[in-house]
């Protein structure tokens, strides 16, 4: 009984190595991957694959022509992400009710922005919390129609925008795509997995891209970026990123080089309707 145990015990320790070992060679590969590609490791597998409900995904299917377009396996990917989007953020509504509507179209705008990304979860936020319409803010005293406010780990909408920026699909006007986007650019800066550490060496290397002063003045002559993009750096990227997605055949053609570097910062191939995303 005694040699039993001690074999258990045995293969016990050596399956603990071997998990080590597989660990930290991922993690190597992983760096390496990252930094001769820009791309992190690609894991295929998962212990188990998380559920919509039928409704759920027929909202997705109604409010996503992102999500219609994804082959059989890559929209059961999407759903998983979205149910753990919802497991992990909680909703709040301010004068206004949760429905699973506001629920999905939320989390599926979230989803798709970070569709190519390995750790696609961000912890800069814990919760969203939805406004009927535009909302006046203590903080700014300002009225808003949504924000990331990162004191309070929350992103803010109002719904009537929300709703409209994704009925529109070709305005360039999305806020949920442009406040997550805020999300991603802090949570770039504050996490240390490889996800953030691509994003933001893409995103610096964005930025040094527009400071040239041929592409700066291609940019603004081509009034294709509405004035707002210029406030700041966090702002032009926001803008960029609902242009990329909203009208990307022009954005393509205008700007291909500018289109080249989001896709590669996304890790996506989505805006050019390709039929897979790269994760």
């Amino acid at each position: 009984m005694g040699e039993v145990i001690a074999i258990l015990l045995l293969l016990m320790i050596v399956l603990v190595f071997a998990v080590l070992i597989f660990y930290f060679f991922i993690n190597i590969l992983d760096y390496f991957l990252a930094s001769l590609f820009g791309r992190p490791l690609r894991i295929p597998f998962r212990w188990k694959t998380k559920k919509l409900s039928l409704s759920q995904s027929s909202l997705l299917h109604h409010y996503f022509s992102f999500y219609r377009r994804l082959s059989p396996k890559r929209r059961i990917e999407f759903e998983h992400r979205v149910a753990h989007f919802l497991e992990v953020y909680e909703f709040h509504g301010r004068d206004f009710e949760i429905t699973e509507e506001v629920r999905m179209l939320v989390a599926g705008t979230y989803v798709m922005l970070t569709f190519g990304f390995r750790d696609y979860l961000a912890d800069v936020f814990e919760r969203v919390i939805v406004y009927p319409e535009v909302y006046y803010s203590n903080i700014t005293e300002q009225y808003h129609k949504g924000e990331f406010n990162p004191g309070i780990r929350a992103v803010v909408f109002s719904w009537a925008d929300l709703l409209e920026g994704h009925s529109i699909e070709n305005d360039n006007l999305n806020l949920g795509i442009h406040e997550f986007t805020h999300v991603l650019q802090r949570n770039a800066y504050q996490e240390g997995n490889t996800t953030a550490s691509v994003f933001k060496r893409h995103f610096d290397a964005l930025m040094e891209f527009v400071k040239h002063p041929n592409v700066q003045h291609q940019i603004v002559e081509s009034k294709y970026f509405r004035e707002y993009a210029f406030t700041n750096e966090y702002e032009f990227l926001a803008v960029v990123i609902e242009h990329y997605y909203e009208t990307p055949n022009e954005f393509r053609a205008k700007f291909p080089n500018l289109f080249k570097k989001v896709s590669r910062m996304l890790n996506s191939a989505h805006a050019l309707q390709l039929p897979e995303n790269r994760i």
